[in-house]
């Protein structure tokens, strides 16, 4: 039969790693929520990526007809320098250089035309991206909304907690509290654990047959290599 001590002392612990557990939670909520916060960014940043990218090319479109407008007025002035011109060969020259001139133009033309198709590929874009916010970030907030909740959840679970923890202290053997407390400090470490058939629950060593038939006899006993406290289950009395 286990003994009072170890009755008490696990539902002591019980408690004390619920804690533990619900600390260790709290910790980890803040990741998750940059996580999702990041995701979020990431898809309403495909909004202004989608915009500067129609901004940056209604800059080369505007580029484009400041470079045509341009040449324009480069032709138009030779055409009037032309009409001056009494030598031939400077005459031809100045065709040849207004010729010149329109080929750059239609080319800037073409680029005119590719960058209007390219815009309304840009509207497009945009427009996708704009739809596709609301749908893909709505579960992503609803996450966040989740680990608010939660968090609120655990703190209210934590103090529920702490208030039961003085009784179940006083309810455990003066004797071993110290010893208890101690271990439980670290946080990845079980104060008490049971026999294992003749190994400690905790290191899995094997343990010498004193301190088995101590552990047998329902008395407060160590472990002989990690002196964590152990007992012996019922079934192996």
């Amino acid at each position: 039969m286990t003994a009072v001590w170890v009755k008490n002392l696990l539902n002591l612990q019980a408690l004390d790693l619920e804690i533990r557990n619900l600390k260790l939670r709290l910790t980890m909520i803040p990741k998750e929520a940059e996580k999702l916060q990041q995701e979020i960014a990431a898809i309403e940043g495909k909004v202004k990526a989608a915009k500067e990218k129609k901004a940056s090319h209604e800059l080369q479109l505007k580029q484009t007809e400041a470079e045509i407008a341009e040449i324009n007025d480069k032709i138009g002035k030779l055409q009037t320098q032309s009409a001056l011109v009494k030598k031939n060969t400077e005459y031809q020259a100045m065709l040849g250089t207004i010729a010149m001139l329109k080929k750059s133009i239609s080319e800037l033309e073409s680029k005119q035309i590719e960058l209007m198709d390219i815009l309304a590929d840009d509207d497009k874009a945009i427009y996708a991206a704009v739809t596709a916010v609301k749908p893909e970030t709505a579960p992503l907030r609803s996450e966040l909304k989740e680990l608010a909740e939660l968090v609120n959840d655990i703190k209210a679970r934590g103090r529920e907690l702490l208030a039961k923890r003085p009784e179940l202290r006083s309810m455990t053997d003066s004797e071993i509290l110290p010893r208890y407390e101690q271990i439980l400090k670290k946080n990845d470490s079980i104060p008490l654990v049971p026999v294992e058939t003749d190994k400690c629950g905790n290191c899995h060593l094997r343990l010498t047959p004193q301190t088995l038939n101590q552990a047998r006899s329902g008395a407060i006993t160590f472990c002989d290599n990690c002196m964590h406290i152990i007992y012996m289950p019922d079934e192996q009395e």
